[in-house]
């Protein structure tokens, strides 16, 4: 009698248990309360949960289950790439509809722009296109903030790493138990109150702002910047033997375009202007070519397109108005970038590839075809 007591004891103290943490975990997903709550913390930085609850909210509002366009890198694709104007250009150059995502993350190299778009992006946005932007300093040197093996302590980021099956069910768990994903944030949040009152926002919180397509704009102009000597230690890029694109850099791009095929979209390189000053040094020119030229042969290696929108010339943005440093853009300057863009998309698409003895590479659809392939995925009509 008394063994099955106790028994009956531990059933209802862990059904107790369970229903308490239930009705916990149903608390934390009531939208109002998220709003009102810090970021998630499960992964390596607040920015991508921001992105992820951002192209949530996008697909809600458009009533679709996947984007059209997807634009990946680090910071300098989150700011000099718009996806509301873009959008607006395909129309125009493509006379069709299209719904694009910005999911450009700050202080990604090619390695970790591999990790999130193979085993976040791409099963969370389900793109039909990704392009993917980059730039000099990102394939010649070493991340000077966000390093692979810094990326890779997240709790779903060392998952992803981990691999194999107890790798995929930790993933899966951080991804959709909210009362894993908000672990060790209750402390944080109320020792900012331990005055009575709340604490500033912390930098991550500032620094991670982005509009409903994953824009974020950078201000103040570069004329502003400059006066204010913020950019007095930059330099010109130097003809260091060391600065030459790095095989890892380039495997790392590799292996993206073959994860984004591999899922059935299209994938793109996309060369992301700096400002002129970057190449007014000695042989600038012939470096920036060399620079190009790289990842071409890249491109043909792997049959996918590379965009560039400069057609090897340094010169092509050089006013102060269009950037805030020397390859974030600001909002005038993404916006004059967005627009080549997306009329460099259309004009690739439109193009056959040369030579009549060359195998065809699989390149960003003809706008007729973009307009068959993207309205015929559409399960339902957007609002």
């Amino acid at each position: 009698m008394k063994r099955s007591f106790i028994s009956s004891s531990k059933v209802a103290s862990v059904a107790t248990t369970v229903l308490m943490l239930a009705a916990v975990e149903g608390f934390l997903r009531v939208p109002a309360v998220a709003a009102r709550l810090p970021l998630p913390t499960h992964f390596n930085e607040p920015d991508v949960a921001l992105r992820v609850r951002t192209l949530d909210a996008l697909k809600a509002h458009e009533n679709i289950d996947h984007v059209d366009v997807l634009f990946i890198g680090s910071s300098i694709v989150r700011c000099n790439i718009r996806p509301d104007l873009f959008d607006q250009a395909i129309a125009r150059e493509a006379h069709t509809s299209v719904v694009s995502f910005n999911a450009g993350l700050s202080g990604l190299w090619p390695a970790g722009v591999e990790l999130y778009t193979e085993h976040l992006w791409l099963p969370h946005a389900r793109p039909r296109i990704v392009l993917q932007g980059i730039r000099y300093g990102e394939v010649v040197a070493p991340s000077p903030t966000r390093r692979f093996e810094e990326i890779v302590t997240g709790a779903v980021e060392s998952a992803w790493s981990t691999g194999g099956g107890s790798g995929r069910v930790k993933a899966a768990a951080f991804e959709h138990l909210r009362l894993l994903q908000y672990r060790g944030i209750w402390v944080d949040w109320l020792q900012r109150y331990e005055n009575g009152r709340g604490d500033a926002p912390v930098a991550d919180e500032l620094r991670v702002f982005t509009d409903e397509r994953g824009w974020t704009p950078r201000l103040p102009t570069l004329d502003v910047v400059r006066a204010r000597n913020l950019l007095a230690a930059e330099r010109p890029y130097t003809a260091q033997p060391e600065q030459t694109p790095r095989a890892d850099a380039l495997d790392a791009i590799r292996q993206t375009s073959r994860v984004v095929r591999r899922s059935g979209a299209e994938y793109a390189l996309v060369n992301v202007p700096e400002h002129s000053f970057r190449w007014s040094g000695r042989d600038g020119l012939l470096r920036y070519r060399d620079y190009i030229a790289a990842l071409k042969r890249l491109a043909d290696e792997e049959a996918f397109e590379f965009i560039d929108v400069t057609a090897g010339a340094t010169n092509q943005f050089s006013r102060d108005a269009d950037y805030s440093d020397y390859h974030h853009m600001s909002p005038e300057g993404a916006g004059r970038f967005t627009l080549m863009l997306a009329t460099a998309l259309s004009a690739s698409a439109a193009a056959e590839p040369a030579g009549s003895g060359a195998a065809k590479k699989p390149s960003v659809p003809k706008p007729e075809q973009m307009a068959l392939g993207l309205h015929r995925a559409a399960a339902v009509e957007r609002k």
